[in-house]
């Protein structure tokens, strides 16, 4: 029997060694926060005066935080609201944000902001954001998750087709 328990020695030491270990990363949404249709951005006058959308990406000890200002969502946030889905693939981060339920509707619903929280981001690591709110797809943004983050990026829709 010692004999045996010996000879399984190296063979399980050399198995623990080659197992692979994972890079894998559990990426989390901790919180999703938005300011809902902004009824008083409906006017014309309101809309000719608006801000460029933007992305923002900051560093908190909680996690990576992630704003956008200026969002189209359409009407139904109304009566559904806004999700926000989150998941990771290796340094890819991929980011939706849409309108939860109801009909869609035949008008746009103006959201000042939509502000959220990330965690499992490892820090140093240099991450591609890849961010679509509404079914459009936004150009995709590099950064390293660091101390001191803060970026601001205005965001341009991706050409469809």
């Amino acid at each position: 029997m010692k004999r045996l328990f010996l000879l399984l020695i190296p063979v399980l030491f050399i198995w623990s060694c080659s197992k692979e270990t994972s890079d894998e990363q559990v990426v989390e949404l901790v919180r999703f926060t938005d300011t809902g249709c902004d009824k008083s951005a409906l006017s014309p006058a309101t809309r000719a005066g608006s801000d460029t959308p933007q992305l923002i990406l900051a560093y908190s000890e909680e996690g990576l935080i992630v704003t956008r200002t200026n969002a189209m969502m359409n009407c139904s946030i109304n009566g559904g609201g806004i999700s926000c889905d989150v998941s990771c693939e290796g340094s890819d981060i991929l980011y939706h944000a849409y309108e939860t339920d109801g009909a869609i509707m035949k008008c746009q619903c103006p959201v000042v902001e939509m502000s959220s929280v990330i965690s499992g981001l490892r820090l140093g690591r240099e991450y591609t954001i890849h961010y679509v709110c509404s079914d459009i797809h936004y150009s995709p943004i590099t950064f390293t998750y660091k101390k001191g983050l803060a970026l601001v990026v205005d965001i341009l829709p991706l050409p469809v087709g």
